[in-house]
């Protein structure tokens, strides 16, 4: 009986001790900041206009993920498979609807990649009752300060 429980605890601590080394070596590919002149919604999250900070991070896995902070916000989103390469200047496209703004690409010429995201279905029903055609707008990126 307490062999079991002993081996018990040693599989429990090598899965943990393994979760949190891949964990470490999950590496921040590039960091922005960017102010959002009026609030948009980044897939169902709706961000208020102001001041934040995001940082692109790639796990050993391969999944690219965005960690965005700022104006009471500290989201996390999966970044979809499919990057683009791209030449141009660093910002956030988004779509007016109308005044309803949704963030839909990330161009990061720190890295050279433009990434699509999705739009919730809830924020797609909204923006589709506006029966108006989106109209782009950009929001720069400046690289962040220390990285």
């Amino acid at each position: 009986m307490n062999l079991q429980k002993r081996f018990v605890l040693a599989l429990a601590l090598v899965t943990f001790g393994g979760l949190a080394a891949s964990g470490a070596s999950a590496a921040t590919v590039a960091s922005a900041t960017f102010t959002l002149p009026a609030p948009a919604y980044w897939n169902s999250t709706l961000l208020q206009p102001g001041d934040y900070t995001l940082s692109l991070w790639r796990n050993p896995s391969g999944v690219e993920l965005v960690y965005l902070r700022g104006e009471g916000v500290a989201a996390t989103f999966i970044i979809p498979a499919g990057s683009e390469e791209t030449a141009g200047h660093s910002c956030l496209k988004l779509d007016d609807f109308n005044g309803t703004y949704v963030i839909r690409e990330l161009d990061d010429s720190q890295i050279g990649r433009s990434y699509r995201f999705g739009v919730a279905k809830a924020v797609r029903d909204m923006t589709l009752r506006s029966g108006v055609a989106p109209q782009p707008v950009s929001v720069p990126l400046s690289a962040a300060a220390g990285l």
